[in-house]
């Protein structure tokens, strides 16, 4: 294979894992943490008569900029769950707080129709009755009861909605995931194609961009373990196929 003096690269590319197309990703980096032993020269002259290093963990991280479901999960050590849309009826409430947000079970779908009733099944007004201003206001999350409501502090109310489809993640509950990594890449410079096969990548928890000016770019990062089934002479860890 003749070598070419100069090979310039800008990666971009597809990254899957486990198979799946895991979306937009602003980087791929894989890199080592080495082990450096030396012999000091002591016969004068200074360096090192010997040096030994060694390979202490071998490392992949990845820039996800697409927070789908599975990607949250990835990034949080999470399980999802698919959310059917379903109608709520009569969830009990207990007034803890005025101009407090009252937490519902599930999510409200607020194009729907949200009813409150008392606990005698008498149904609250969205407006008071006397100067029209809310008795409640409701949210994604659940209701607020204002100061000057019709609804008191204590009161025990009931409170039906629907909940849109969705999906439920809990985090940090499937600890321990590993999988294998394909990043099927381009060299954008010379439009030259490559594969990066990684056996067997064991991902770290990241946590996840709640609140943003831009747009999430989250890295999570992951250890390359060694894949003992590979025979000698092929890499434990990792290979690349790439175009001449």
């Amino acid at each position: 294979m003749s070598e070419k003096k100069q090979v310039s690269f800008i990666g971009s590319g597809i990254i899957y894992y486990k198979g799946r197309d895991i979306g937009n990703c602003s980087s791929a980096e894989i890199t080592y943490d080495v082990d450096k032993k030396t012999l000091p020269n002591y016969r004068g002259g200074g360096g090192n008569t010997e040096v030994l290093e060694r390979i202490t963990s071998v490392n992949l991280s990845i820039g996800i900029t697409s927070l789908n479901a599975s990607n949250l999960a990835l990034l949080n050590a999470g399980t999802v769950s698919d959310i059917a849309t379903t109608t709520v009826t009569d969830e009990a409430l207990t007034v803890s707080a005025l101009d407090r947000l009252l937490r519902v079970e599930h999510m409200i779908d607020t194009s729907g129709i949200v009813t409150l009733n008392t606990a005698a099944d008498v149904l609250i007004p969205a407006l008071h009755t006397v100067n029209g201003t809310p008795n409640y206001t409701v949210s994604s999350a659940g209701i607020t009861i204002p100061e000057g409501s019709e609804v008191l502090l204590d009161d025990e109310i009931k409170v039906s909605y629907s909940v849109p489809a969705g999906y439920l993640l809990q985090a940090l509950v499937a600890f321990g995931e590993e999988g294998d990594v394909v990043i099927e890449g381009l060299n954008d410079v010379n439009g030259k194609k490559h594969v990066i096969d990684c056996w067997r990548w064991k991902p770290s928890p990241t946590g996840l961009s709640a609140i943003g000016t831009e747009f999430a770019d989250v890295s999570v990062a992951g250890e390359l373990l060694s894949d003992e089934a590979k025979p000698t002479g092929i890499s434990k860890f990792f290979r690349i196929t790439a175009q001449s």
